[in-house]
């Protein structure tokens, strides 16, 4: 197996469709450039978020052109934050460390990024204050989100993992004769442009409306968005919870 193909391998999936053939194939070629150098995981997230706070500062100018310049660097960030973990994975280089300052990289992140949206709208649309209330319906969306991604809500007592060909361990296969048209909703499910609104979607709808110039149309979406998913998330997770208590996978 090539080291790219390895490199590949430890990418976490299933993932956002936009992550897996937006984002991926600029974060797994930079961790194959690099994979034999000194720069570390850790090194990876703190350079995505000092890139992502260089952006801030352009989103906080509010003006057309930087807020273009802002998010080139915020998605640039966004490469670097998918980078790191695959580093981690590949050099098998876990630290606790490593996992909270990814965390707390992001929430930092998060709101260094809607604060200075708002704040830079404001500045060029002084009549434009009804958009706080949006920024912090926003924000709490995308947190109370993170918290739902955070936990099992509804966990399988016994599940079954499996170690594939790269010595990840991965869930086992559905129990042969399992429900065929759950899968294929399962399938279908993954091709949903904005399927849970996790980190990637976010991204990707950053991209879409700042580009256009859409900023308030932006706090909007992500608001109503991310308090819908915030509804339909646990529902999802309690029925697959129903269907894999009625079909349990097997071990290989």
């Amino acid at each position: 197996m090539s080291e790219f193909r390895k490199i590949n391998a430890c990418a976490k999936r299933p993932v956002d469709i936009w992550t897996n053939y937006l984002y991926y194939p600029f974060s797994l070629r930079l961790v194959y450039l690099i994979r034999n150098t000194r720069v570390t995981p850790n090194a990876l997230t703190l350079g995505s978020l000092l890139l992502a706070l260089v952006g801030c500062l352009f989103y906080a100018r509010g003006d057309r052109a930087a807020i273009v310049t802002g998010l080139i660097l915020v998605q640039v960030s966004y490469v670097l934050d998918c980078a790191d973990g695959q580093l981690a994975r590949y050099r098998q280089q876990y630290s606790p460390i490593g996992g909270w300052l990814d965390q707390v990289a992001d929430r930092v992140k998060e709101f260094a990024l809607y604060f200075s949206l708002a704040w830079g709208y404001v500045r060029v649309h002084p009549e434009g204050g009804r958009i706080w209330p949006w920024a912090m319906v926003a924000l709490f969306a995308l947190y109370l989100l993170e918290y739902l991604g955070q936990i099992e809500m509804f966990r399988v007592k016994g599940r079954v993992l499996q170690v594939n060909e790269n010595g990840v361990p991965v869930e086992a296969e559905p129990a042969p004769g399992a429900d065929d048209a759950f899968q294929k909703m399962r399938r279908w499910r993954a091709l949903v442009p904005f399927r849970g609104f996790i980190i990637g979607e976010q991204y990707f709808a950053q991209l879409v409306f700042l580009a256009f110039g859409w900023v308030y149309s932006f706090f909007v979406f992500v608001s109503v968005l991310g308090l819908l998913m915030a509804v339909y998330r646990p529902l999802v997770q309690f029925i697959k919870h129903r269907h894999a208590t009625a079909n349990p996978p097997q071990p290989s």
